[in-house]
């Protein structure tokens, strides 16, 4: 990363050029602000990179969240889960809906930690917290391998320059490493370790997979100082012990370190529009925690990162494009969507403990690249509910270069959906996924298969509709809107290539913004 003086010299005369510095004045003044040089909307993997990156570059930044900021503790459950269910789990539902809540639970529409958009033949699950994703998802941060990578990617992206420089610098800013052998060894890792025997049984070699878990809390919660959470299981609504480093404890903290960098968390971004003499203005809605509308303000910038995540990406992009407000989007957008090839596999072991809970680390993993329709990476995966019932948990994640949706602006409702998804489009990685699991249940006697029963198909992964190469250049600018950029899942091509989204998602943007900063723009 430049210095600011080398920076600020660099951007003379372009897009990041005649950076003011920050005046803060008053609290208030500084509370109430509303125009800056650069806006990020979205505070997950994408979001994170760009305000830290912003912030070191001496760019006066401000990040809007829809999502509250959690707070942590080391004896009280600040999140609810699939057995605790409340309302601050979902983002203004009146219902709960997730997998592993059965029962169709009332609860108290606010703005709470995730999204689920029931979408035609699809559920879309995304996060709305203060880390976004990072807060909801289960840590595995595992690189595509490079054939896959190759095949989805546009030539300009070298895999020998993502391995060698952005993946490990990803790894390092997102604090991963793989799970010592004292917590493997330990009764909430039980299930881990014969889901590992299980595998090498059936011909397959799993390796240790990187995770974002903080192993000493783990520690603390085998020795009973801290409350149980990520050895209970506890991860899809977030471990408020902070056994989990979300983006709260790494990218987020040294963005508003720098000085630079403003968050206002409960501030969510309605419409995108192009003010008539450049830059952007966005009409943005202030939440009460308890979900009211506080008021709707219009905040303005010079650079504008659209960092929401998939869904919200589209929603905003797709509707501003088909309005009239960013005339100038390409019409690929929201285009090239897909599910990154989720499915979740269930088996049960007749002969075998699986541990009193499932600790929710993801401990291993296998990329098994010839054997099934489809390549795929398969990992140890949980449930919370278990407590010692003979079942064991595998996410699967194909490499899909076929099967696409598209989001698509409504006008009657003036809102933006899912279109072209159909049920089929998922068939082939429920056929990988059997495959795999009959070739698991032939070399380990007295394993069935067992069936989910979630109401809709889902992704946790979603995927794409501002493809890279496509809608923007290589580092996420987006053709014909100077000063626009997107830096966040919806860059992916639908599929990441055998992998979970989070170290991809992070790597593009410490590219991308290494050469925005570089380049001045």
């Amino acid at each position: 990363m430049p210095s600011r003086r080398r920076f600020t010299g660099l951007c003379s005369g372009g897009a990041l050029g005649a950076l003011a510095a920050l005046t803060p004045g008053s609290a208030a003044t500084a509370a109430s602000r509303t125009h800056f040089r650069a806006i990020v909307v979205g505070s997950g993997f994408g979001g994170s990179v760009a305000a830290l990156r912003l912030g070191e570059a001496g760019v006066d930044t401000l990040v809007l969240e829809r999502g509250r900021e959690w707070p942590t503790s080391p004896t009280r459950a600040v999140f609810g889960s699939q057995e605790r269910v409340r309302g601050s789990m979902f983002w203004f539902r009146s219902v709960a809906r997730w997998p592993g809540i059965l029962l169709p639970v009332p609860v108290r529409p606010q703005p709470g930690l995730a999204e689920v958009s029931e979408q035609p033949h699809l559920d879309i699950l995304c996060a709305a917290a203060v880390g976004g994703g990072s807060v909801l998802y289960t840590g595995a941060t595992v690189a595509p391998p490079r054939p896959c990578f190759a095949s989805l990617y546009p030539p300009g992206l070298s895999y020998d320059e993502f391995a060698t420089r952005w993946f490990p610098r990803a790894v390092a800013g997102l604090g991963a490493t793989v799970m010592p052998p004292d917590i493997y060894a330990s009764p909430p890792f039980t299930h881990s370790r014969l889901w590992d025997r299980q595998m090498r049984r059936a011909g397959h070699m799993p390796s240790p997979a990187p995770s974002t878990f903080d192993w000493d809390v783990l520690r603390a919660e085998s020795r009973g100082t801290v409350r149980p959470s990520a050895t209970a299981g506890e991860t899809d609504f977030g471990c408020s012990n902070g056994a989990k480093k979300s983006l709260t404890r790494t990218y987020l903290p040294r963005a508003l370190s720098t000085g630079r960098v403003q968050l206002r968390p409960l501030h969510e971004v309605r419409t995108i529009h192009r003010r008539r003499h450049g830059g952007y203005a966005l009409e943005v809605r202030r939440l009460a925690p308890s979900g009211a509308t506080v008021d709707t303000d219009e905040y303005t910038c010079d650079l504008l990162f659209v960092c929401a995540g998939t869904l919200n990406t589209n929603r905003l992009l797709v509707a501003a494009r088909d309005r009239g407000d960013l005339p100038g989007l390409p019409a690929a957008v929201g285009t090239g969507f897909g599910t990154n090839g989720d499915q979740i596999g269930v088996r049960s072991t007749l002969l075998d403990r699986t541990g009193p809970s499932q600790g929710a680390p993801c401990a291993s993993t296998c990329f098994i690249s010839h054997a099934y329709p489809q390549p795929a990476r398969v990992e140890n995966w949980q449930w919370l509910g278990a407590h010692g019932l003979p079942l064991l948990f595998t996410l699967l994640l194909t490499v899909d270069h076929d099967n696409r949706g598209r989001f698509v602006h409504q006008r009657g409702s003036d809102s933006v959906r899912l279109a072209d998804w159909t049920p089929a489009k998922q068939q082939p990685s429920a056929h990988t996924l059997a495959r795999y699991q009959a070739d698991v249940l032939a070399a380990n006697p007295g394993l069935v298969t067992v069936a989910l029963n979630y109401p809709a198909p889902f992704t946790s992964h979603p995927l794409g509709g501002c493809v890279i190469g496509q809608c923007t250049d290589l580092e996420g600018r987006v053709e014909g809107s100077p000063g626009l950029y997107v830096l966040d899942g919806s860059l992916i091509p639908g599929n990441v290539g055998g992998a979970n989204p989070s170290l991809t998602i992070t790597a593009l943007a410490e590219r991308a913004m290494a050469r925005i900063v570089a380049a001045g723009g």
